[in-house]
């Protein structure tokens, strides 16, 4: 049964040539025999004697003489005459399987990496930018589903392989020849030659109305599938105006199901097997020891089931693409990872992280760890029921952490760090009993910000000096009920005042006694989380969560603005934002992504050029989950 698109399709480039079809899609309608089962046929019968309408109907029937078909092309486009820019050439890598709809696509430069990778088992299409990481699926529409497509041949109607409607890319088409054979004109058959070592029907195609060629194609003789063509233009011409040419060629292969799946590392282009050649690494660094950016641990979990969580480490420099990244590095510890985690925690120097987990199978006590990662060594300080994340003193001399009993009791602390002058600062100081339990925002100098977590009393915010204990308001009057986040200098509090009735979100910066807020930005609805200062405490970044309640698909949108509130710029847009930090020079931020069809892992953003990439490494898969990460100094 014959149904229209609501739109009419220019088929692309190459069929340019024909003018605009009115296009429409063979789809089965109910009660309409199945498609039967895929096989080749014989091979078409064309020739140099051939009439132009034997070559149409060799070129139409041409998806009943293959199955699967793999091609490595390159697509060149020449600048109109006159023009002294040069020619852009491009790569392209098509696997494609009409018996389970499948397909595979890469493309990039002629000379380089592959930058996209798009491909469908069958079910869900991937598309995956591989120079940022980013990634987005979307299910194969069933019309699209249509395995050896032999369109019925219409003056003035198109009909376009449903399936290459999915893919759209140049060098894929020259196997759909079907495509460009329902044009109204004349086939004209010049003359054979070897093209990919396979013997080839050149043919020359004029529009009706032209008396020009459009279009010249070397047609496989054995399979009339396109492997060179040319385009002069859609009022024909001598002048070269593209060139695609298949450089290999491979039919009926059987491919490996994964060349269709999400892929476990970042693909490039390779042989039929879809292994990429491995670039040669110059310039690379070692994995251990600090670079001019420090270094950045992270966890991978891989997304099989029944798979162990490792600790691993990256030289800061590869990270942001300085440098070419050496093996991905593991890092051992005396207890596996089988509990919910947080991010280590740095000193200022690098020089030690503090870790709150448990080693014990129940998943409690917890136990405060120091790292030191120069000697690969883990210390156990001391032992309470749980112990949330730790946090550093900005001078990093000193360690807080907040411990729960697990019934109801609480309390926070504060030691040296070499283990030494430990302090229960909530127990010896007068904080209001009725206040409890009491959670800690951060530092604020030789001060701690606890807030109170009780119902009601979330605006009474105190600081409590580590030297002596003493407890004093930090503000004269009950400024918000947000989470302050001081800057490491203790000059600057972040927050987000949120208004109920109207809900609004205000981002503002304020001096420690609230004096001169400045107001940096505000949103409508959504959530803004989290706020986190650059290394030199002059500009912030943030992420804003929308929500479905505000129509469409969620978004976490990631901006940058200085603390005066000047220079607000969008620099990332995720589904689910699980971090963000900067880079110890301030260039470059971080952004974990919890969410993407291929899973979590971790982008960076040059914050100069707005460029955005994954991180990559030799060992890094894809088939892994990369989380909380730590940048150390």
């Amino acid at each position: 049964m014959r149904r229209p698109f609501i739109i009419l399709i220019i088929l692309n480039l190459f069929l340019s040539a024909c003018g605009t079809l009115e296009i429409y899609i063979d789809t089965p309608s109910v009660g309409e025999p199945a498609v039967p089962p895929l096989q080749a046929t014989a091979e078409p019968a064309f020739s140099l004697a051939s009439s132009s309408e034997e070559i149409q109907r060799a070129m139409l029937g041409s998806a009943t003489h293959w199955l699967s078909i793999w091609m490595d092309g390159t697509i060149t486009q020449y600048a109109p005459e006159g023009s002294d820019a040069p020619p852009q050439v491009s790569r392209e890598q098509v696997w494609i399987d009409l018996s389970t709809n499948r397909f595979r696509i890469l493309t990039g430069p002629g000379q380089g990496n592959a930058e996209r990778f798009l491909a469908s088992d069958g079910m869900t299409i991937l598309e995956m930018d591989l120079k940022t990481g980013q990634s987005q699926s979307r299910p194969l529409p069933e019309f699209a589903k249509t395995g050896q497509f032999v369109p019925t041949r219409e003056p003035g109607y198109g009909f376009p392989q449903p399936l290459w409607g999915q893919i759209g890319t140049p060098l894929s088409q020259l196997a759909f020849t079907s495509d460009f054979a329902q044009g109204e004109g004349t086939f004209k058959p010049l003359a054979t030659e070897f093209v990919s070592g396979r013997e080839t029907l050149v043919v020359e195609w004029t529009n009706v109305h032209s008396e020009l060629p459009a279009w010249h194609m070397w047609l496989d003789a054995k399979t009339a599938v396109i492997l060179k063509m040319q385009t002069f233009g859609k009022g024909g011409g001598d002048t070269i105006q593209s060139e695609a040419v298949v450089k290999q060629v491979i039919y009926d292969d059987i491919f490996a199901n994964s060349l269709f799946h999400a892929p476990s590392s970042l693909p490039q282009f390779g042989g039929v097997t879809g292994r990429g050649s491995q670039p040669v690494e110059t310039g690379t660094i070692s994995a251990s020891g600090k670079d001019a950016l420090g270094e950045l641990y992270f966890f991978t979990l891989p997304h099989r089931a029944g798979q162990s969580i490792h600790l691993v480490r990256l030289p800061g420099m590869c990270v942001v693409g300085i440098a070419e990244c050496p093996q991905l590095e593991s890092v051992s510890a005396p207890f596996p990872f089988d509990f919910s985690l947080t991010p280590l925690s740095w000193s200022l120097d690098g020089s030690l992280a503090a870790f709150a987990y448990p080693d014990d199978p129940n998943g409690t006590p917890y136990k405060l760890w120091l790292f030191d990662p120069a000697a690969q060594t883990w210390t156990a300080l001391f032992e309470y029921a749980y112990i949330d994340p730790p946090s550093w003193s900005p001078d990093g001399k000193w360690i807080a952490f907040r411990v729960q009993d697990g019934l109801g009791g609480e309390a926070v602390y504060v030691v040296q760090r070499d283990g030494s002058g430990l302090k229960d600062l909530t127990s010896t100081s007068s904080l209001p009993e009725d206040g409890r339990p009491y959670v800690m925002d951060g530092w604020v100098t030789g001060n701690i910000i606890l807030r109170s977590a009780k119902p009601g009393n979330e605006g009474v915010i105190s600081l409590i000096r580590i030297a002596d204990g003493r407890v004093r308001p930090m503000f004269e009057t009950s400024l918000t009920k947000a989470v302050f986040v001081p800057s490491s200098d203790g000059g600057w509090l972040a927050y987000d005042d949120y208004d109920y009735d109207s809900q609004k979100h205000t981002l503002y910066v304020t001096e420690p006694d609230a004096a001169n807020p400045v107001e940096l930005a505000s949103f409508s609805g959504g959530t803004l989380y989290p706020i986190i200062w650059s290394p030199d405490n002059n500009r912030l970044a943030f992420a804003y969560y929308t929500e479905f309640t505000q129509g469409g698909d969620p978004t976490a949108d990631v901006y940058i603005i200085d603390k005066n509130g000047r220079g607000l710029k969008q620099v990332y847009r995720g589904v689910t934002v699980g971090g963000v930090m900067f880079s110890p020079d301030g260039k470059y931020l971080l952004i974990s992504e919890t969410t993407s069809p291929t899973g979590g892992h971790l982008f960076v953003v040059d914050l100069e050029t707005l460029e955005q990439r994954i991180v990559r490494a030799p060992g890094l898969s894809l088939d892994t989950d990369w989380f909380m990460p730590s940048w150390r100094r």
